[in-house]
């Protein structure tokens, strides 16, 4: 899936995604100790995927790219 298509998301489904493309590195990893694994390439796309998730999100929290900041302490204090 492309960057630009989860911008379009909202948080609670970039959550949603994010734990499940976590459920697939462990249960690809648990498989990998028992041989069972047929596409080691899967691992490697699924934690740039995770980490293009994380990386949107903080984004978000922080106010980057447009986005409004976050409401909470840090947004008061200024």
């Amino acid at each position: 899936m492309r960057r630009t298509n989860y911008r379009e998301r909202a948080d609670i489904e970039l959550r949603e995604q994010l734990a499940d493309f976590r459920e697939q590195l462990f249960q690809g990893r648990f498989r990998s100790g028992q041989d069972e694994v047929e596409e080691r390439g899967k691992f490697k796309k699924l934690r740039r995927e995770v980490a293009r998730i994380l990386t949107l999100l903080r984004e978000r929290q922080l106010g980057v790219r447009g986005q409004a900041p976050a409401t909470g302490a840090r947004a008061k204090e200024k």
